[in-house]
């Protein structure tokens, strides 16, 4: 196949500004939010964009369970392509010698046709859906939550804990022991913008260690490759100072959690002309649709039985209910202006591209029917009004497990059809399977294995 010449020309511009890059990590995130990663020397690298051939990775990659076990319905056969977006490479923070290529998974044969599981392909699709069928284009920001932690470890080196850096830790403030890993904090900051992330601010959230960074607004892939590359780097320079950053969202049952809470601002375009306006709803018929679907979404969003410990009334979390708010932290939508809403009930341990997928597929199906918006506005904690209250607002109450979460999803007829079924199926099978084989582990064996992953 001849080479796709946009693709080659960034490479070779990075190369010219790069000289010292010998090889390059093409990322892949599975369906269970871990990122995979193949790395290619520079001279093959460059001979496959020559012929435009992507990387062969097996479709099992799609089942991986925790220690690299299948889920049911994987096969050790089958293979798909890793396609480079060559629009996101970056140097590795830290090291000069390696770049870093976001990919989508496409069919092996052609090299073009996107697979129907891959969560990032997903989410380039239902965008479109937006942008080109309606009124509207949507902006995304997301807010990583990330608590700093030391290892704790045994006489031969080996991690048996992860322990809080510090107690005394509160909400905006800084105090004297805060002070102690201040370098740490401010390094991270420093690297995300010299990566060209534009964090808009960073501040100490309630938990030990606990610490929020905000990343600016973007258009839907871009925002969640930013947010990826950030967490990335967020990592690597805790690393550095011999800290673990996690996205655990509950490392200490008695502090509050971390969430991912993303935001979403749906914003009118000029009309084209001979554009389509398929769609009948306003922009709060797209925010209609996600709370209706709300609890099917969560099986995205809140991925694991974890997730679930954060979600309960008086933290901040969003809330056991679903509801909306103006700028109210105990409702699962806080309502920021007339077009824009956070989303509070989702965490790190979520794939974001498909987290961001069920979402534009509820609003899609908010879109076309022109659904009102209910479930406010909720002027207080949900818990706090009376049955007869939150009837009348037509708020309703949110699964409380991982497992009551799939089980929405499945029902969800209309949120599967706009996902497509060929990549819930797979998902179906992660988590199902996750939830089978860490039945018998310990509450630490649990929080040490997510901790280390995510």
């Amino acid at each position: 196949m001849k080479s796709d010449d946009s693709s080659f020309a960034l490479w070779h511009q990075f190369l010219s500004q790069h000289e010292g890059v010998e090889f390059v990590w093409l990322q892949y995130m599975g369906l269970n939010g871990n990122i995979l990663g193949r790395a290619i020397p520079v001279p093959r690298f460059t001979k496959l964009l020559e012929i435009n051939k992507p990387v062969s990775l097996t479709r099992a990659v799609f089942y991986l369970l925790p220690h690299d076990h299948l889920a049911e319905g994987g096969e050790p056969v089958g293979a798909f392509g890793l396609k480079p977006d060559l629009s996101t490479i970056h140097l590795w923070t830290g090291a000069t010698n390696r770049a870093v290529i976001t990919s989508y998974g496409v069919q092996s044969e052609d090299g073009t046709t996107p697979i129907a599981e891959c969560p990032r392909s997903a989410l380039v699709r239902l965008s479109k859906v937006l942008t080109k069928e309606t009124d509207f284009y949507p902006l995304i920001g997301f807010e990583i939550e990330v608590v700093f932690m030391q290892r704790a470890k045994d006489i031969k080196g080996k991690v048996v804990a992860y322990e809080t850096i510090n107690e005394n830790h509160s909400f905006q403030s800084m105090t004297t022991d805060d002070n102690s890993y201040m370098e740490l904090v401010e390094d991270v900051a420093r690297s995300l913008l010299a990566a060209g992330i534009e964090i808009e601010q960073f501040h100490a959230e309630a938990a030990p260690g606990q610490w929020e960074f905000v990343l600016p607004p973007n258009h839907p892939v871009e925002a969640v490759d930013t947010l990826i590359r950030a967490r990335t780097i967020i990592s690597l320079v805790a690393e550095k100072h011999d800290h673990r950053a996690t996205l655990h969202p509950r490392p200490s049952e008695m502090h509050a959690g971390s969430g991912a809470h993303v935001h979403i601002s749906l914003n009118e375009k000029a009309p084209l002309k001979n554009d389509r306006h398929e769609f009948n709803g306003s922009h709060e018929s797209f925010f209609a649709g996600i709370m209706i679907h709300l609890p099917a979404i969560l099986a995205f969003t809140l991925a694991q039985p974890e997730s679930y410990r954060r979600v309960m009334s008086g933290i901040w979390s969003g809330g056991e209910y679903a509801a909306w708010g103006w700028e109210n932290k105990e409702t699962a939508l806080r309502r920021v202006e007339n077009n824009r809403f956070e989303i509070k009930l989702m965490d790190g341990l979520a794939n974001p591209y498909l987290a961001l997928s069920a979402m534009f597929a509820a609003g899609i199906d908010g879109l076309r029917n022109g659904l009102p918006l209910v479930g406010g506005p909720c002027r207080r904690a949900a818990n706090l009004l009376s049955p007869q209250e939150r009837k009348e607002l037509g708020i309703h109450a949110l699964p409380k497990t991982l497992s009551q979460s799939l089980s929405a999803l499945e029902a969800d007829t209309v949120l599967c059809g706009l996902i497509s079924q060929e990549l819930i199926e797979p998902y179906f099978a992660v988590k199902r399977g996750e939830l089978e084989q860490t039945k018998q582990w310990t509450e630490t064996e649990r929080r040490n294995y997510l901790i280390s992953r995510y």
